[in-house]
């Protein structure tokens, strides 16, 4: 047996033996904000955090060597699929966003801490099967949307992902409840190996971010992210199967107001009847009350939040439904906000103010 079958087969019986190991070990205690601060500064210099030390304390050399060690061992556990599975927790997502290029422009009304406490619990972690492998990397749940993160790789020799910059999707993905309630999706994002800001990637593989906006996300529970037929961008079939992934994600509350505001959008009077708002997202419904709409979303571009700060958000991503009578309005932001610093949200220069 040749080294690199031999390293695979003891990186999976130990990943196995690992989760096991965390499905029938009590559940942990709770971790405090400062202890995942101190975990992040011994991750980030592992020597350098054994050298502080409390004004008026030493420490003996064997105490800082086993401290060495003791890091030495975490250092060692977060490579490949392990560090998925130590920053999860919403650790995953607060580091991404806090390298993102939006965390400038959003200052101090991000607060990414937050997220920490939005995280979610791993169902599985690894699924593998039909020349696929998806690695469950962290979830976090505001109670309107939530976010998965998970690594996928391709098994199979397929040339026309590795040698082009072309993406991938799936012939149907649906996102069911406990109870067996259909939840929507809201987005998909794919980042191919060959981006830059994945330097973690290798050939074939993909990270993955399911976008799932619901309110019943509210009240928590087990949801299933189901998976059919792995396809190219060009609607061509690469991979037949079928793929199930779970999570279990907390209860969390959401700021809902019904403001019954009328906003003129694309020429036609809209009632405002409904908005959300939590740290990911905002969400809006309009009834019709007036005039001809022409069926286009340009007022989309004239929406914008403002902060208590007096800086105003321009940018998000949009999803939009509607009918005759109905208008439905997702805005994702760029960062997670700290709702309570939302002034106000102005829509097509009707400024409704975010107060119950």
């Amino acid at each position: 047996m040749d080294g690199p079958v031999f390293d695979a087969m003891l990186k999976t019986a130990l990943e196995e033996a690992l989760r096991q190991d965390a499905e029938e070990a009590p559940k942990p205690a709770k971790i405090s904000r400062r202890h995942r601060k101190q975990m992040r500064q011994m991750l980030a210099d592992p020597w350098g955090y054994a050298r502080r030390v409390r004004p008026g304390r030493t420490r003996s050399r064997r105490s800082r060597m086993s401290r060495w060690l003791a890091a030495a061992v975490v250092a060692a556990l977060l490579t490949g699929t392990a560090a998925g599975y130590a920053l999860r927790g919403g650790e995953t997502f607060r580091q991404m966003f806090e390298n993102s290029p939006w965390a400038e422009e959003y200052g101090s009304a991000a607060d990414t801490e937050q997220l920490l406490e939005m995280g979610g619990e791993l169902d599985t972690l690894i699924v593998e099967s039909n020349g696929l492998r998806f690695e469950m990397l962290d979830a976090v749940s505001d109670g309107q949307m939530a976010m998965v993160s998970v690594r996928l790789t391709v098994l199979e020799e397929l040339d026309q992902l590795m040698t082009s910059d072309q993406s991938i999707c799936f012939d149907e993905i649906k996102v069911v409840s406990e109870g067996g309630e259909k939840i929507h999706l809201f987005g998909l994002t794919v980042s191919p190996w060959t981006a830059n800001m994945h330097h973690d990637l290798e050939p074939g593989q993909f990270s993955l971010i399911f976008t799932i906006n619901d309110l019943a996300l509210t009240e928590g529970g087990r949801y299933e992210i189901q998976l059919k037929d792995l396809m190219s961008t060009a609607a061509h079939a690469l991979l037949r199967g079928e793929w199930t992934l779970g999570v279990t994600l907390r209860p969390a509350g959401v700021l809902e107001l019904y403001p019954e505001r009328v906003c003129k959008l694309n020429g036609a009077d809209w009632t405002l009847e409904h908005l959300t708002a939590s740290p990911l997202a905002m969400t809006m419904d309009f009834s019709y009350l007036s005039g001809e709409w022409n069926h286009e979303w340009d007022f989309l571009d004239d929406i914008s939040i403002n902060l208590r700060s007096g800086s105003v958000i321009g940018d998000s991503s949009i999803g939009a439904f509607g009918s005759d009578d109905h208008i439905g309005l997702t805005m994702e932001f760029h960062m997670p906000l700290d709702v309570s610093q939302i002034e106000s949200v102005t829509i097509c220069g009707e400024e409704i103010p975010l107060k119950k």
